[in-house]
């Protein structure tokens, strides 16, 4: 059965959405997965996503100066404002990735669930992320992982950790030592600087995943 990306990233969209509502007293709140961003900041971000993808404001994406934009225009925006917008524009994007091209924008669904993961956790909320979505992201960050090592011409090595530490930690969201402490069949001394696609935490988040 093919994994529908649209519905995936509309079903965390939704998820997102119901989150802000239900917290609109707490979205000043600091993110601490991305601590120069606010809970406001991040609906910006991901909002702002869906909007450039559908005005064709794609250059320098996924680079920082392009989502900082995202960011800044969404400050002075209210909440109810940027759920419009999302709202809006989404269906686009979410159609996109339904299509026999999706694959070619899968980030912006790994993006959107790792920043509903990120609220959940500045929210004071476990993780609960999707099996469905989790062996997605498992799979992929572990299989470019493996073709990155492949190409670097260091030997192969296996690293045993869940799906959701291959998720969060390869997209920046645990320490070097949290990695490093991962079952590796190998030093992971050599590898670390691969494993890591956005940087390492400065901090552990001391996250919760809900089983």
């Amino acid at each position: 059965m093919t994994y529908d990306l649209g519905a995936s990233y509309r079903a965390a969209r939704e998820r997102i959405t119901a989150l802000v509502a239900a917290n609109d007293e707490a979205l000043d709140r600091v993110v601490p997965a991305s601590p120069e961003w606010t809970v406001h900041d991040v609906l910006a971000h991901v909002s702002g996503v869906a909007h450039d993808a559908a005005t064709g404001n794609m250059a320098g994406a996924p680079g920082d100066a392009w989502t900082a934009a995202q960011v800044d225009r969404g400050r002075g925006q209210s909440a109810a404002a940027l759920v419009e917008s999302w709202a809006q524009h989404a269906p686009a994007l979410e159609e996109l990735l339904s299509g026999p091209n999706g694959g070619m924008a899968s980030a912006a669904v790994m993006d959107i669930h790792c920043h509903e993961a990120d609220i959940r956790h500045a929210l004071g909320l476990a993780a609960d992320l999707p099996g469905g979505f989790l062996a997605l992201a498992g799979e992929s960050m572990r299989n470019r992982f493996a073709q990155q090592v492949a190409d670097t011409g260091l030997p192969p090595v296996s690293v045993d950790a869940s799906d959701f530490e291959w998720f969060r930690g390869r997209l920046g969201r645990r320490t070097e030592a949290e990695v490093g402490a991962y079952s590796w069949s190998a030093d992971p001394a050599a590898y670390l600087d691969l494993f890591f696609i956005f940087g390492r935490a400065a901090q552990p988040l001391s996250e919760v995943e809900r089983r």
